[in-house]
């Protein structure tokens, strides 16, 4: 079987014109508002609630002191500081070496506390790996929270698949906090609808 060396080049040309073509594209999408909003529709387009929150989930991060578990941390004691009746439970997995006081989940409970977060409302789930398993723990901590409105703080771009996730696990009222990281001097938060 003989195989033409025009019909090769040919589709090995068009191959390049199409990776090219996308190449291209891409380029241009990044220097549009495209990728903003791709972020921003990724934390906001999942975790939309319109309840009271009661309690408070904040999944697991890089560790403590990393730049995503202060910034979950501070956005998880600013939803307390307006609801005051929540509970707040720290996902962070830890080895089972690791003595609690040493565990990263526990030192971000010492953060919410400096943050104003009683002590009383913080659980800490240490046994979770993943998003799965930290819904799992949580609800084997606490069963009737499956009921019961919670919210999840963590990043933008985990959003989407964590309340997913938590819904798949059973959750009936979920929604989220995405930690959208805010740099300067001054307070950048506003309502979407003013």
């Amino acid at each position: 079987m003989t195989f033409n060396k025009n019909v090769l080049l040919s589709i090995i040309r068009r191959t390049f014109l199409i990776m090219g073509g996308m190449l291209l594209f891409m380029i241009v999408f990044s220097f549009t508002t495209g990728p903003f909003y791709l972020y921003y529709w990724l934390g906001k387009s999942n975790s939309e609630y319109q309840f009271k929150p009661r309690h408070i989930i904040v999944l697991g991060g890089a560790g403590y002191p990393s730049a995503t578990a202060l910034l979950r941390s501070y956005y998880a004691s600013e939803v307390y500081k307006k609801q005051l009746v929540c509970d707040i439970y720290v996902c962070q997995p830890s080895t089972a070496e690791t003595p609690v006081i040493n565990s990263d989940a526990y030192k971000i409970s010492k953060d919410l506390i400096t943050r104003g977060v009683d002590s009383t409302k913080i659980f800490l789930e240490t046994i979770g790996k993943n998003t799965r398993e930290e819904a799992l723990q949580i609800v084997a901590i606490n069963p009737q929270l499956k009921n019961e409105p919670c919210i999840l703080v963590t990043s933008p771009e985990h959003m989407k698949r964590a309340v997913a996730v938590f819904r798949k696990a059973g959750f009936k009222n979920i929604g989220g906090e995405p930690t959208f990281d805010l740099c300067g001097p001054a307070d950048l938060f506003y309502n979407d609808k003013e």
